[in-house]
């Protein structure tokens, strides 16, 4: 079975003119998406995620290496009606209803002409807004509109949906929604490409993650592996003076000072060490939790 995105080297050089050269976007990009997961896409803003996403759907042309979806060479225009996509910012003509616009693309994916209708009413039935059908999208909000752009990414029936920045401009009820479509379409067998800065959602909804700085692949893999292993203790107690804070930064406690209270972070080795010298000090113990990296902050690690 032949992988629903596979790059090679892939590298991207942009040529900005005699003064200023050139700029490379991405650098030797490797990466294999399995068939019927959802893999997250992540990366500060410049590093690259875009270019990939323009070079999967062979809108720009890559410097070197290379990229294949389900085997074929993403020049290949067979590949067009494996792919579903939703850019990040979908734009539609305000005057055209939901409707329309979803069986124009319907009609582009290659959907018989007798069902083309009935196709669009069930991808805007999937994204819950049916009943938006027939009003023109000037009418419509940010969060709806994109919901249509997702609708038109799903009315082929595609077995690879490629999404940049699926929930940009939706409230907390359509991201909800939109993450649970996302595991049903996963369910259905569905590979999703994905695109986000909610790390929230990539990391409720991913089976493999892959994070980008500066246009190089510096992790990947399912979210409990890129995410560090290591746990931390975070204690909580009474406000402190500054000379009590540089004896616990001393022994290697990160001090955050609050309104009402001190949250100590405490590697665990060090966990009894931190508890004598608050206990010479005579500081209480207000609240203690053992806490793991989580997706953000391994983000925040890899990527700043």
């Amino acid at each position: 079975m032949e992988l629903p995105i596979k790059t090679e080297n892939l590298k991207k050089v942009y040529y900005l003119g005699r003064r200023k050269g050139t700029r490379t976007a991405l650098d030797g990009l490797n990466i294999e998406v399995q068939e019927g997961a959802v893999f997250g896409f992540l990366g500060p803003n410049g590093a690259g995620k875009t270019t990939t996403i323009k070079m999967l759907l062979d809108f720009v042309h890559p410097t070197s290496g290379s990229a294949a979806i389900f085997g074929k060479p993403t020049t290949d225009s067979a590949t067009r009606q494996m792919v579903g996509y939703l850019p990040e910012q979908p734009y539609f003509h305000k005057f055209l209803k939901p409707v329309e616009v979803v069986s124009m693309h319907a009609g582009l994916a290659g959907v018989e002409r007798r069902t083309i209708r009935e196709r669009a009413m069930n991808a805007l039935e999937r994204t819950g807004i049916a009943e938006y059908a027939d009003t023109p999208i000037g009418k419509l909000s940010k969060g709806l509109t994109q919901r249509v752009g997702i609708a038109q990414a799903l009315v082929g029936d595609p077995k690879l949906l490629i999404l940049d920045e699926p929930t940009s401009g939706l409230d907390p009820i359509g991201r909800r929604y939109v993450r649970d479509l996302l595991i049903e379409l996963r369910n259905e067998g569905k590979t999703i490409f994905l695109s986000s800065h909610i790390l929230s959602e990539i990391e409720n909804i991913c089976d493999t993650v892959a994070v980008l700085k500066r246009g190089k692949l510096v992790e990947s893999g399912p979210p409990d592996r890129v995410r560090n292993d290591n746990s931390i203790i975070i204690a909580q107690t009474i406000p402190i003076d500054p000379n009590t804070r540089n004896r616990l930064k001393f022994i290697d406690v990160i001090v955050e000072q609050q309104a009402d209270c001190t949250m100590l972070t405490i590697d665990p080795k060090n966990v009894y060490e931190v508890m004598r010298a608050m206990e010479e000090m005579h500081l209480p113990l207000l609240k203690i939790e053992t806490r793991r990296e989580s997706l953000e902050e391994a983000f925040l690690r890899l990527a700043a």
